[in-house]
């Protein structure tokens, strides 16, 4: 989710604690900090791009890593706030961070919440990365006069609310979908909100003969299929791609991940993230190619338009 709208989840969680809002007041400090702390892996950029993708989402939104963030806020705060008691700093610093992995977790892009066991990111996708409905929805809670408690408690009775009715929205829109494809010896569907309209959302249907990727009304079943590949087997090739640093990655990455030999170059393989398509192409992207003999020669990964190139 967008900064904004961790933070005023994380105002939300420390209004529990029945204290005024105050920049001046440690379990704001805390908690605030904590809401923002997993987005606080953008520092790996400065070992550059490739390096903060791997990182995003990553040990920073998992469990461990929120607790890392907790403890090195509780400790800052308590250097500058000496008055302040460094176990209440700890809870409120874990609470807000909590907010920010399970708010990330109900977007598209996910968390690796069970890392170390599990490295994937797993997601439940219902909100936008930026949803201005919640937005607008959070926003108007503080437009209320009720004690700060109660505006808490109200924000996130309705964050819950909203997630509520995006889930029966997605659900509804899986049953349109799974109607739609009977006639198919359907795998997988995978419904989330659309990249670039609101009231859309996005899907991959996954069958025994193909992967479908387009685009559904959340309102009214309006459908529109962006792109349909025959679903196939590893290659030799691919299957030596896929065990490539760059492979390795997108298999983490996505749930929906598709190998395609080059028919113009026998020792290039693509790897296509199914999940996002826009302007005629999939958002991220990579190419892997190799030498005569098969061993690697360049690994390159495309992403929101950038292309980076990637040593093992």
């Amino acid at each position: 989710m967008d900064s904004l709208s961790h933070a005023l989840v994380g105002v939300a969680v420390a209004g529990l604690s029945g204290h005024q809002p105050s920049f001046g007041d440690p379990i704001y400090i805390a908690t605030v900090l904590g809401a923002q702390a997993p987005d606080f892996d953008i520092v790996s950029q400065v070992r550059g791009n490739m390096a903060y993708l791997r990182q995003h989402r990553a040990f920073s939104h998992s469990v461990p890593g929120v607790a890392l963030w907790a403890a090195a806020i509780a400790v800052v705060v308590k250097l500058l706030m000496p008055q302040a008691e460094v176990g209440q700093l700890l809870l409120w610093a874990f609470a807000g961070g909590l907010s920010h992995t399970v708010l990330d977790y109900f977007n598209s892009h996910g968390t690796a919440i069970l890392w170390p066991f599990r490295r994937e990111r797993k997601s439940y996708p219902l909100l936008n990365v930026f949803d201005p409905i919640l937005m607008a929805l959070l926003l108007s809670m503080y437009a209320t006069r009720l004690p700060i408690e109660e505006v808490s408690y109200l924000s996130l009775a309705t964050l819950a609310l909203y997630i509520f009715a995006r889930y029966c929205l997605r659900k509804r829109a899986y049953a349109w979908l799974k109607n739609r494809f009977a006639g198919e010896l359907l795998t997988r569907i995978w419904v989330m909100p659309c990249l670039s309209r609101l009231f859309y959302w996005d899907f991959v249907v996954e069958t025994d003969r193909r992967h479908i990727n387009g685009r559904l009304g959340a309102l009214f079943p309006l459908l529109d299929i962006k792109a349909d590949l025959p679903r196939q087997e590893l290659s030799p090739l691919a299957e030596q791609a896929s065990k490539t640093s760059l492979g390795e990655f997108f298999t983490t990455f996505t749930p929906f991940i598709y190998f395609d030999e080059s028919d113009e170059d026998e020792g290039k393989v693509n790897i296509y993230d199914l999940r996002y398509y826009k302007g005629g192409e999939f958002v991220h992207s990579a190419t892997i190619t190799f030498t005569p003999e098969k061993t690697l020669r360049d690994a390159y990964i495309h992403s929101l338009g950038q292309t980076i190139r990637v040593t093992e």
